[in-house]
C-alpha cells in the first residue's frame, strides 16, 4: 500500500429521517426502547476505543447502538465498546498520531469517509478485511457476499476490503413540485438530462420588474463531490473514473483522465445551457435553508438529508425527490456512494481484534442498519436488510426514500470518489472555477484547463514530494 496521505472531505452533514428513535410504528428496533448508558465493565470484559465524527441526529444513533452493543452481544461476550467523539475528521486525528509515532494510543476501531481512505492505507495498523474474512480466526456474521458491491467498492484499494460499509448515502435531487405546477412542466416528471435540467432551471426562475432574480430555478455549488456525480456516466463505458488506475484503486492514481478522454468538456457542454438560463445560482450560500424558503427551485443533496429537507417543506410546498439526470440521453447517469465506514486497527492484542470486530459487524448488521436507514436515511449496506419486513414497512410510508435504494441498484459499482490523494485541491479548482465561469468571468475552456491541468500539476508536485 502507498504511502501517501490526503485529507479528507468535510464530514457529511447528519440529519435525522424521522423524529424518533425506534418509537414508531414499522421502525427496525434492534433490542427494544434505547437503553440507558450502561455502567462501567465488568471486571474481565475487553474494552475497546471507537472513535467517530456523528454529530445531530447521527450521533444519537450512534449512542444508541453503541449502548445497545454493550447491552445486549458485549455483555453476551464480555466485550464494551468506549464510544469517543472526535470531530468532524477522524483521519486528521489519526495521522496526528502516525506524525508522533503513537500508534498505541489508536483506537481499535475509526470511522473513516472515502476521501480519508489514500491517508489510512499508509497507516502501518490498519487490519485488511479481507484479512479477517480469509483467516478463519474469526467469527463471522456479516457474510461479505451479503454486502452491497457498490459499498464494497467504495472501500476497496488493489482488491483489499479496507473498512466496512456503515453509514452509505447517494446524491439526490430535491424540488418545488408547488413551483413546477405553476411554471406549467409536470411535477411528476422531473429532469432527466441536464438539458432537461435547464429548461427546468429557465422556466422556474422568478424576477421582479427590474428583472433581478427573486428565485433561482437551480442552486447547486459545483464542488469535487458533486462534479464527480455528474461526470459519473459520461464514458462509453458507461462508468467514468474520473482519474487514471480506476480512480486511484487499482493503484495509486497519477492523474484526472476527464480532460484527455473528453468527459469533462460533454459535461461543461450541457452545464453551459444550464448557465445561459441566468436563474442559475453557483454559490452555496445557504442552498438548504434558501430551498426551504422558495429561494430556489432545485436542489441537489444526499439521501441522508431527506427527512430535513421534507421537514423543513412541510406546510411550505410539496417536495419532489428524483435521482440524478444523466449528462444527455446519451449516457446513463450514476450515483457515487457518499458517507462513511469503519477501520480496524491492531492494538497488538488478538483478543481486541475479535472484539472489535465483533462490534463492527454489529455496526453492519441488517437490524443496525435499518435503524440508520428509517431514523438518519443512509442506505443499508447489507442485502439482506432490504429482505426484511421492517424495510418494506418504511418503504411503504416514505416512498421518496426509495428513490435513493433505487438510484443506487441502477448504478454501476465501480463509480465512486476518486481516491484522488489531494482531494482538497480538486474540491477548491471545482468550486472556484465554477463560480467564476457562470460570472462570466473565465471561459468554458478556461474552466476546464483550470480544473484539470493545476489539478494534475499539483499532484505531480505532491507524487514527487511525497514518493
Amino acid at each position: 500500500m502507498k504511502k501517501l496521505l490526503s485529507l479528507a472531505l468535510s464530514a457529511v452533514l447528519l440529519l435525522a429521517l424521522l423524529a424518533g428513535c425506534g418509537d414508531k410504528s414499522g421502525t427496525s428496533n434492534p433490542g427494544g426502547d434505547a437503553p440507558a448508558s450502561p455502567d462501567a465493565p465488568a471486571a474481565g470484559t475487553i474494552t475497546i476505543e471507537y472513535w467517530n465524527s456523528a454529530e445531530g441526529a447521527m450521533a444519537t444513533s450512534t449512542e444508541y447502538l453503541v449502548n445497545q452493543f454493550n447491552e445486549t452481544v458485549g455483555k453476551e461476550k464480555g466485550i464494551f465498546v468506549n464510544s469517543v467523539f472526535q470531530g468532524g475528521d477522524v483521519v486528521e486525528k489519526l495521522k496526528t498520531l502516525v506524525q508522533a509515532n503513537d500508534y498505541k494510543n489508536f483506537p481499535d476501531v475509526g470511522q473513516i469517509y472515502a476521501a480519508g481512505l489514500s491517508t489510512v492505507l499508509q497507516m502501518e495498523n490498519l487490519v485488511s478485511l479481507d484479512t479477517i474474512y480469509s483467516s478463519g480466526e474469526y467469527e463471522i456474521t456479516l457474510q461479505k457476499e451479503d454486502i452491497y458491491e457498490n459499498f464494497l467498492r467504495s472501500y476497496t484499494y488493489e482488491g483489499q476490503l479496507i473498512s466496512l460499509p456503515l453509514n452509505a448515502s447517494t446524491m439526490l435531487m430535491y424540488y418545488n413540485k408547488d413551483a413546477a405546477r405553476e411554471a406549467g412542466l409536470n411535477p411528476d416528471a422531473p429532469p432527466a438530462t441536464i438539458e432537461e435540467l435547464a429548461q427546468w432551471t429557465d422556466k422556474l426562475t422568478v424576477r421582479d420588474g427590474s428583472g433581478a432574480v427573486t428565485r433561482y430555478g437551480l442552486n447547486i455549488q459545483m464542488d469535487r463531490y458533486e462534479l464527480v456525480n455528474f461526470l459519473s456516466g459520461v464514458s462509453d463505458t458507461g462508468c467514468n473514473y474520473i482519474g487514471d488506475n480506476g480512480g486511484g484503486r487499482d493503484a495509486m492514481i497519477s492523474k484526472l483522465t476527464i480532460g484527455e478522454d473528453g468527459s469533462l468538456m460533454t459535461f461543461l457542454n450541457e452545464w453551459e445551457k444550464v448557465i445561459a438560463t441566468g436563474g442559475y445560482k453557483a454559490v452555496n450560500d445557504d442552498e438548504r435553508g434558501e430551498f426551504a424558503n422558495g429561494l430556489s427551485a432545485i436542489n441537489f443533496q444526499s439521501s441522508a438529508q431527506l427527512a430535513a429537507m421534507a421537514s423543513n417543506a412541510e406546510g411550505k410546498f410539496e417536495l419532489g425527490v428524483a435521482p440524478l439526470p444523466a449528462c444527455s440521453s446519451q449516457y446513463k447517469a450514476s450515483a457515487a456512494v457518499g458517507g462513511g465506514s469503519i477501520a480496524l486497527f491492531d492494538k497488538g492484542d488478538a483478543a481486541r481484534r475479535q472484539a472489535a470486530w465483533e462490534f463492527m459487524q454489529f455496526m453492519a448488521s441488517a437490524d443496525s442498519q435499518m435503524y440508520l436507514f428509517e431514523n438518519n436515511g443512509y442506505l443499508p449496506i447489507c442485502k439482506s436488510a432490504y429482505e426484511t419486513e421492517a424495510y418494506q414497512t418504511f418503504i411503504d410510508g416514505n416512498p421518496n426514500a426509495a428513490v435513493a435504494v433505487e438510484q443506487l441498484k441502477n448504478s454501476d459499482p465501480g463509480m465512486q470518489e476518486p481516491m484522488d490523494l489531494i482531494n482538497w485541491e480538486l474540491n477548491t479548482l471545482c468550486k472556484e472555477n465554477f463560480i467564476a465561469w457562470t460570472a462570466g468571468e473565465i471561459t468554458k475552456q478556461e474552466c476546464h484547463d483550470n480544473i484539470v491541468d493545476n489539478f494534475n500539476a499539483k499532484l505531480t508536485e505532491y507524487i514527487r514530494a511525497n514518493g
